[in-house]
């Protein structure tokens, strides 16, 4: 673990993104594979689960956090928690969705912030590895089975691995991840899956406070859309 995280600290500061923040790395149980804690002039905690650990993928998993960690320490809005608090409050949930959406909205929001910090980790370290980890993710996800949620949670999960990969080139025309991606949203009813890849595609790097925050607006309009539109 410590050579892959040296080898991804390397390729940043080599690429003149190397932290400023202290980093300190833990592997421990965890649902997830991975997340980063961040502290401002403080540090950061970057957290790897066992699973991770032991994969081939350890050092793309690095890759990934050190992205998140750039992208906090340079201000980047879509790190910002003030603007994706701006952002939700932009939009009116009906009293129906108001248990369950933040969780969704969060989740839409949280691959924005994926998005940014892939556009570090995917050329500096991942490369075209890239291509079987989102695609086994977007497969993953048109096997959802479930309530309205579930299903737009999987949507969203297709259109954010779909979108990273055609941002970095990594997706072909024809391939056979698209006919899987529009069967799921033909078998489900979704509507906004297009849109939504376009979305995550075609995010604008740089950008300001007052822009992202508009994207992210429109971005959970479009989710609390393709719930409203969806049997209970």
């Amino acid at each position: 673990m410590r050579a892959a995280y040296d080898a991804v600290e390397a390729a940043y500061a080599k690429a003149g993104h190397a932290p400023t923040w202290p980093v300190s790395l833990v592997v421990e149980p965890m649902p997830i594979m991975g997340a980063t804690q961040s502290r401002a002039g403080r540090g950061h905690l970057i957290h790897v689960s066992l699973q991770a650990a032991e994969s081939a993928m350890a050092s793309g998993l690095i890759a990934h956090e050190m992205g998140h960690i750039v992208r906090t320490e340079a201000g980047h809005p879509s790190h910002d928690r003030t603007v994706h608090d701006r952002a939700l409050a932009r939009v009116t949930v009906p009293r129906a969705f108001a248990r369950g959406f933040p969780r969704v909205a969060r989740s839409a929001i949280g691959h924005v912030e994926d998005i940014y910090a892939d556009d570090y980790a995917i050329p500096l370290m991942v490369g075209a590895r890239s291509r079987e980890f989102f695609g086994e993710w977007a497969r993953n996800a048109t096997r959802t089975a479930g309530d309205r949620w579930d299903e737009v949670f999987g949507a969203l999960d297709i259109a954010f691995s779909i979108g990273n990969l055609d941002r970095h080139r990594l997706l072909e025309g024809d391939d056979p991840l698209r006919g899987l991606a529009s069967d799921f949203a033909a078998g489900h009813g979704i509507r906004s899956l297009g849109e939504l890849t376009t979305i995550y595609r075609d995010l604008p790097d740089p950008t300001s406070s007052e822009a992202c925050e508009d994207i992210l607006a429109g971005l959970v309009r479009t989710v609390l859309g393709e719930l409203r539109a969806r049997p209970a």
